[in-house]
């Protein structure tokens, strides 16, 4: 039953799961755990794409190495730190509305690239030099995205824009392989493939208008890139609601489409945003001078770490049925788990601006003991007597968006376990 790299064990194991998600209420769906080699190849040239998990006809296969964690992603994960980082940095530099737009219209698309490198390593498998190789290259776009960033609204738009063009053209390129080497999903991933060109079109006309026009087509091609995948899955999976016909149809192509491994989403997502919380510590260090160094902002420091422990006690301890709950339950709940796993984004974002304006707080001369000239003169360029307004929004807002989806995160996944 399973071919084109995956092949059916004897010692395969039906378990029946109820599958909300199918048109007519009652159905069950089958999830098959099926025993693959385990991939050795790493020091291999190139390797045929596997499926690591896959839906067919209502049944999820997985193999029983879907598990492993490609330590690539690892360190995919520690750029990307650096890089919001950077990007949050150049932010409060100058804390104005522009400035907060101009960091969203460049936090997320690397966060797309983020999620498409856990998306394809989470789904196929093939270890080699080559896949290795590719992933190297997308991460070198995403330096190259990076050092244009404090300039793209002046004069490096268009490399901005060209090295995520390249990112994203990279992932076409992938598409378009697997749609040739795995031909059962080949019409879910032709169907992919346009929906990746549709932003990548928009990007590339953003290049050649004014800033003024441009944000037009930027927003488009933000939103395509965010929400256009799903937008295509929710259409085939529901096209049957609306014509029986046209679901009989829809379901003879696309019968067989990749599947997400859900636990090791949730473990990629959960890894990050450690780092996250990371990131903020290091934003509170600062280097002191003085004979006696308990002082104002020693207590600013020591507030800045209170508040990064208790994200992290409440996101990893008070909350961690949530991510148990999260993962088991989202196979079944599609949408609920498309929330609980894009509420991550404005959480993340809400926190990176607020950790980065906490920086500029935690080092500022506006309170009694707080003398600049204790710090070390690094730290006391940074000092402000008052902090500006900006500043304050970006710190106060950004802590209060965290708090917000963070409690979206709990609410998504007590809804996915009342449906369950």
């Amino acid at each position: 039953m399973m071919d084109q790299g995956v092949t059916e064990s004897p010692k395969s194991i039906p378990l029946e799961i109820p599958y909300k998600d199918k048109p007519n209420e009652g159905e069950t769906s089958l999830e098959k755990e099926v025993d693959l080699p385990q991939s050795n190849h790493s020091s291999h040239l190139w390797k045929k794409p596997k499926l690591k998990q896959y839906w067919h006809d209502g049944v999820l296969y997985r193999s029983r190495s879907s598990n492993n964690v490609d330590i690539s992603v690892l360190f995919v994960d520690l750029l990307y730190v650096g890089i919001i980082a950077i990007n949050a940095d150049t932010t409060i530099e100058d804390p104005t509305t522009d400035a907060l737009l101009h960091f969203c219209v460049t936090f997320l698309p690397t966060w797309k690239v983020w999620s498409d490198i856990a998306i394809l390593v989470s789904q196929f498998e093939a270890d080699s030099l080559t896949q290795r190789s590719i992933v190297l290259f997308i991460l070198a776009c995403l330096v190259g995205f990076t050092t244009n960033i404090n300039s793209a609204w002046s004069t490096t738009y268009s490399q901005l824009i060209a090295f995520y063009v390249a990112a994203r053209i990279t992932v076409v390129i992938i598409t378009l392989v697997l749609a040739f080497f795995i031909p059962r999903i080949r019409p879910i991933m032709l169907l992919n493939f346009i929906s990746i060109l549709i932003p990548i079109a928009f990007w590339i006309g953003s290049c050649f208008m004014d800033s003024k026009s441009r944000e037009t087509l930027i927003w488009l091609a933000i939103s395509w890139d965010m929400w256009g995948s799903f937008v295509t899955v929710l259409i085939v999976r529901d096209i049957p609601k609306v014509s029986k016909s046209l679901g009989d149809k829809f379901a003879r192509v696309f019968h067989t489409f990749p599947a997400i491994e859900v636990e090791h989403r949730s473990e990629r997502v959960g890894a990050f945003v450690s780092l996250v919380f990371g990131y903020s510590v290091v934003g509170i260090l600062y280097q002191n001078q003085g004979k006696f160094g308990i002082n104002a902002f020693y207590g600013k420091a020591v507030l800045g770490l209170i508040q990064a422990f208790c994200f992290n006690w409440m996101y990893f301890d008070v909350d961690e049925r949530y991510q148990v709950e999260a993962a088991h339950l989202a196979r079944k709940h599609v949408i609920s788990a498309a929330l609980w796993f894009n509420a991550h984004l404005p959480f993340i974002m809400g926190f990176t601006l607020s950790s980065a304006a906490l920086s500029r707080l935690v080092v500022a001369h506006d309170c009694p003991n707080a003398d600049p000239e204790r710090l070390m003169p690094t730290f006391a360029e940074r000092s402000e007597a008052e902090l500006s307004s900006g500043l304050r929004w970006f710190y106060c807002a950004g802590l209060g968006i965290a708090f917000f989806f963070m409690g979206g995160l709990a609410v998504s996944t007590d809804s996915m376990a009342l449906e369950g």
